[in-house]
Order: structure tokens, then C-alpha cells, then sequence
């Protein structure tokens, strides 16, 4: 299997983490409406959308281990390729078995039908150089991708906290003072505040990758005036710390949004295209 290949099974192990993602979300802005439905019914009957909220917020992290589960497959994968394409073949056949094997047959046939040739933007010829150009454009797509998705739902969730606190507002007042009622009250109130705590993780996980990524790009960019005999030479450790450090940056952050990644794709293929011409 070619580094190409490798790359689009990866993709799409990283596109279904995303929906994964993008339905858990979802799933948890159910959670609080029905969380606030169960604040202003002021009988035994509260207990009905309190039970299926907490349903429904287990749905949710069901839902959101599985794609992390997509994301740990997905991002293993583009690392092998990464790799693979930028020092050539090599004879770990079984770890590469292993990995496919997690891998389900349908999503190996999806892949190999929308494999793009120009994936990579490199044309260092194989070796470390090769390796330190492909880390250097990832590095600008990641931070550039992580801080678009930070800034959004950060927007989000101020929306949503917003809405909480006049909800909350409105219902105290309405709300009945039966005792009978203090469990389903405190559950919701539970409920929700873990749909926002996920959120916030979510958040504060892009920006830290996204501070990770700033760093290791500026590292990459005193690397990459280096010929690939120096590095050989005099930097190899320096490259392979930094690879070390993107891949535990790539794998900690959770998969940034499809529709945001094209959003921002033309902008950040100009943005490389301009940076690479500029490079002395």
C-alpha cells in the first residue's frame, strides 16, 4: 500500500471521527433543551425529559468515545503515511497489518477510490528533508485549522451559556418548590454543565495544539534551511524531537470540523503557496 493510500484510509478514519464529534455535539445541545424543558414542568411529569436527557447525554458520550476511537485510527494513519512518503518503503509489514486490521473494508475501499496525487506539496526527494517540508506544511495547517475551530465554538459556547443563564432566569421563578422535584432539578442541572465542560475540553484542546504547533513550526523553520546532509549529520535528533512533539500535539486535540477544513482550504493552500516562494 502506497503512502497516498495510507493517507486517504486515514482521512476518512479522521472524517468519521469528525461526524462523531459533530453528533455528540448535537446530542448535547439536546441535553439542554431538554434540560430546561424538565426546569419549567412543575409536576412528577419533569422526571420524563430529565430521564431522556440522561439518555441522551450517554448517547453523546457513547458516541464521542467511538470517534475517538476513529481519531486515534485516523491519526496513527497519517503519521505511517507522513513517513512512509517521506523516507520510502519500509519492511514493518506488521505494524502496518495491524493498523488496517482495525480498519473495516468498506472504509479501505472508500479510501482507495478518492486517494489524491497531490496530497503532498513536497518535492524534496525522499529523505529527511522531504520529512521536515511535509512537517512544516501540517504544522501550518494545524494551528491555522485549530485556531479557526477554537474561535468558533468558542463563540458557541458563550451562545450557549448565555442562553443557560436566561433560562435559568426565567425558570427559577416558575419553577415549582416540591420537594418531590429536587432529584430531576439537580440532574438536569448536572446534565448540562457536563455538555458545557465537554465543550470547554474541546476548546482548550484545540488552543493548546494550536500553541504547540506555533512552537514547532518556528522550530521547523531554522530545520528547514539545513541541507539534508546537515541534517543527517548535525540535526537528525532536533528533527525527530519535533516530529515527537507534533504527533502528541496532533493526537490530543480532537478532529477539527469538516466544513471548517473547507472553509479554509483554498485560503491555507494560498497561504502555504506564499510562504514556500518566499523561502530563501
Amino acid at each position: 500500500m502506497s503512502s497516498l493510500e495510507i493517507i486517504s484510509v486515514a482521512n476518512e478514519e479522521l472524517a468519521a471521527a469528525a461526524s462523531g464529534y459533530r453528533l455528540s455535539r448535537r446530542l448535547q445541545i439536546l441535553t439542554f433543551i431538554l434540560s430546561v424543558t424538565s426546569i419549567f414542568i412543575s409536576n412528577t411529569y419533569t422526571y420524563i425529559p430529565a430521564l431522556v436527557a440522561l439518555i441522551v447525554q450517554l448517547t453523546a458520550w457513547a458516541v464521542r468515545l467511538r470517534a475517538g476511537r476513529n481519531h486515534a485510527i485516523g491519526d496513527e494513519g497519517r503519521r505511517r503515511g507522513l513517513l512512509l512518503n517521506a523516507f520510502g518503503p519500509t519492511s514493518e509489514r506488521i505494524d502496518l497489518t495491524n493498523w488496517l486490521n482495525r480498519i473495516s473494508p468498506d472504509t479501505q475501499d472508500r479510501a482507495r477510490k478518492s486517494v489524491d496525487p497531490d496530497y503532498f506539496a513536497s518535492s524534496a526527494q525522499t529523505g529527511v528533508r522531504r520529512l521536515c517540508e511535509h512537517l512544516q506544511e501540517n504544522a501550518l495547517w494545524g494551528k491555522c485549522l485549530y485556531s479557526a475551530a477554537a474561535t468558533y465554538y468558542m463563540r458557541f459556547l458563550f451562545a450557549f451559556a448565555g442562553s443557560a443563564v436566561l433560562s435559568a432566569l426565567v425558570a427559577i421563578p416558575l419553577a415549582s418548590g416540591d420537594g418531590k422535584l429536587i432529584l430531576a432539578r439537580v440532574l438536569v442541572a448536572v446534565l448540562a454543565f457536563g455538555a458545557a465542560i465537554t465543550q470547554i475540553n474541546e476548546i482548550m484542546s484545540w488552543r493548546a495544539a494550536e500553541g504547540q504547533i506555533e512552537a514547532i513550526d518556528r522550530r521547523l523553520d531554522v530545520l528547514v534551511s539545513y541541507s539534508d546532509d546537515r541534517l543527517k549529520s548535525d540535526r537528525i535528533e532536533a528533527l525527530f524531537a519535533v516530529y515527537g512533539d507534533y504527533s502528541i500535539a496532533t493526537a490530543a486535540a480532537p478532529p477539527v470540523p469538516r466544513w471548517i477544513y473547507l472553509r479554509e482550504r483554498d485560503r491555507l493552500n494560498d497561504l502555504w503557496r506564499q510562504r514556500t516562494s518566499q523561502t530563501p
